[in-house]
C-alpha cells in the first residue's frame, strides 16, 4: 500500500506542476482611468470626437466613433506638448514576465509616439528619452509606415533607444525570426505607469498585459461593441 500512496502523490505533484505551467494571468484597464494628472496637453476625449488631421502627412480630419468605456486619452493635433503626464496604478497577481500592449490611434509618422515609464517618481516623468523614460513608437520604422490608419490598433510596448527598456519596436514582433518579445519584469503587487506627451495626433484607449507572450489582446473588458481593434501582430502574420 505504501508504494500505491507514493504513486498517487507523484501523480498529484505532476498534475499541479502542469496546471501551474499552463496558468496565464492577464489584466487590462482603461486609458481614462488614471489616478493622477499633470499638465494640459493630454486630455480625455469621448467617443464621437472629431480629431484634427495632419495636412502635411495627408491625414484628413476624422471621427473616433468608438472607444472602450466610451472615452480615451490623447493629444489632438495642434495641442502643444507641455510635459503633461497621466499616472496609472495597476496590480499584477503574480511576479515575473509581463507583456504589455496599448490600444492606439497613430495615423502618420508625425502623430505616432508617446513617452512612458514604469515605477518611476513623478519628478522623473518627463517628455524625454532618458534613463527613466522611453519613447513608445507606433509604426515608426520605415518598413511599417504603410500600415498607418485612423482606426484603433494594439501595439506591444517598446523603446526607441533600448534604454531603460531594452525592447525596441521591431524586436517586439520578431518571433518569426526566432526572437521572443521583451517583457516587463514585475514583482507581484502594485505598480505605476506614467504616460507622457510627445507627439500630437496620438490617442490611447486601453492597456492590456499578460504573462503569456503569445496572447493577443482582445479582452472584452477593454473592447467597445462592434468592430474589434486590429493588432500589429496580425498584420505581421498576414505578411
Amino acid at each position: 500500500m505504501r508504494s500505491i500512496h507514493v504513486f498517487v502523490f507523484l501523480g498529484i505533484a505532476v498534475l499541479l506542476c502542469f496546471v501551474s505551467q499552463a496558468y496565464t494571468a492577464e489584466i487590462s484597464w482603461e486609458a481614462e482611468k488614471f489616478i493622477e494628472k499633470k499638465g494640459d496637453s493630454l486630455k480625455v476625449y469621448k467617443a464621437g470626437f472629431k480629431a484634427k488631421g495632419n495636412p502635411d502627412e495627408n491625414v484628413k480630419d476624422f471621427v473616433i466613433s468608438q472607444a472602450s468605456g466610451g472615452s480615451f486619452v490623447g493629444q489632438d493635433n495642434g495641442v502643444a506638448a507641455d510635459g503633461s503626464w497621466l499616472k496609472y496604478e495597476f496590480s499584477v497577481p503574480v511576479g515575473g514576465d509581463w507583456y504589455l500592449w496599448g490600444k492606439v490611434i497613430a495615423p502618420s509618422v508625425a502623430d505616432n509616439s508617446v513617452h512612458w515609464g514604469i515605477d518611476i517618481a513623478d519628478g522623473d516623468a518627463k517628455n524625454a528619452d532618458d534613463d527613466n523614460c522611453n519613447i513608445w513608437d507606433f509604426f515608426e520604422a520605415e518598413s511599417l509606415r504603410v500600415h498607418y490608419t485612423t482606426n484603433w490598433m494594439w501595439f506591444r510596448i517598446s523603446s526607441r533607444s533600448g534604454n531603460p527598456f531594452p525592447g525596441k519596436e521591431l524586436d517586439q514582433y520578431a518571433w518569426k525570426e526566432g526572437k521572443l518579445p521583451t517583457p516587463l519584469n514585475l514583482s507581484s503587487g502594485k505598480h505605476t505607469l506614467h504616460l507622457i506627451d510627445r507627439e500630437d495626433g496620438t490617442f490611447i484607449d486601453a492597456f492590456y498585459a499578460s504573462t503569456d507572450w503569445s496572447d493577443m489582446p482582445m479582452p472584452t473588458a477593454v473592447e467597445a461593441e462592434g468592430k474589434l481593434a486590429s493588432t500589429w501582430a496580425k498584420l505581421k502574420q498576414q505578411q
